[in-house]
């Protein structure tokens, strides 16, 4: 009689996990899951300067644009980070999916990094260019909140673009400008949007590595089930030979 063996799909498909893997698992769905809030927050953040009437300062000072950008990515992550929870539940037959949650991780964080060059190097001229913003770019409106808030009149002095309605240029005694204010808001608002894309680029890389450490493992259990295949086809064959 011969011996009753499993077959490699039903091998790869046994539903329990070696130990390592499924310590692996629990580690990648960990930060999967952190990906996920990382998603949550940053389409948080996107969808209320979409939705706000009044965006003050920062969106003159940021750009709109920059921080609308925050709804791509939370989509992005939450998205990614789903299709990474749904292929950790059976990684041995998803595993292709494991390689492409891998990748798209990597393909977003150098966005991100190439994004905040992008802005870093926008700000190595910082005073040459909220001074050309101040100039020529931005409305008696926005200069209006800087004048009336930071106590300044014009940018570099009071006869430097000034809004002449506002209340600090009719004040005489104030005679700065507000290149300070306006340099000290950019400044204090590009380190938030830093501190954000360093943050999601650390939990991506926490994700990418707990992603690699489960495909390893993955590979590892894949050989062995396919050497206890072979070893089952090996002994019924055997058997059948002694019958």
């Amino acid at each position: 009689m011969a011996l009753a063996r499993p077959t490699t799909e039903a091998l790869i498909d046994r539903p329990h996990m070696a130990p390592m893997q499924a310590k692996a698992s629990r580690m990648f769905r960990f930060w999967s899951a952190a990906y996920l809030a990382c998603g949550l927050v940053a389409l948080s953040v996107g969808a209320y300067y979409i939705n706000a009437k009044d965006e003050g300062h920062r969106a003159f000072v940021v750009t709109a644009y920059i921080l609308r950008i925050y709804v791509f990515l939370g989509l992005y992550f939450i998205t990614n980070a789903t299709l990474g929870i749904f292929a950790s539940m059976a990684p041995l037959k998803r595993k292709r999916l494991l390689y492409c949650y891998t990748a798209l991780i990597a393909l977003i964080i150098f966005i991100m990094v190439v994004v905040s060059i992008c802005i870093w190097t926008r700000t190595l001229n910082i005073n040459g260019y909220y001074a050309d913003m101040w100039r020529n770019e931005w409305s008696d409106e926005i200069k209006l909140m800087f004048e009336d808030q930071g106590q300044c009149c014009g940018f570099l002095s009071r006869n430097d673009s000034p809004v002449a309605s506002s209340a600090s240029c009719k004040d005489e005694s104030i005679q700065h400008g507000c290149m300070y204010p306006v340099i000290f808001y950019a400044q204090h608002s590009h380190r938030y949007i830093y501190a954000g894309l360093i943050s999601f680029c650390l939990v991506g890389l926490g994700c990418i590595a707990t992603s690699m450490l489960l495909i390893i493992d993955c590979s590892s259990e894949h050989r062995v089930r396919l050497s206890q295949s072979h070893y089952w086809r090996k002994r019924a064959a055997s058997k059948a030979a002694d019958i």
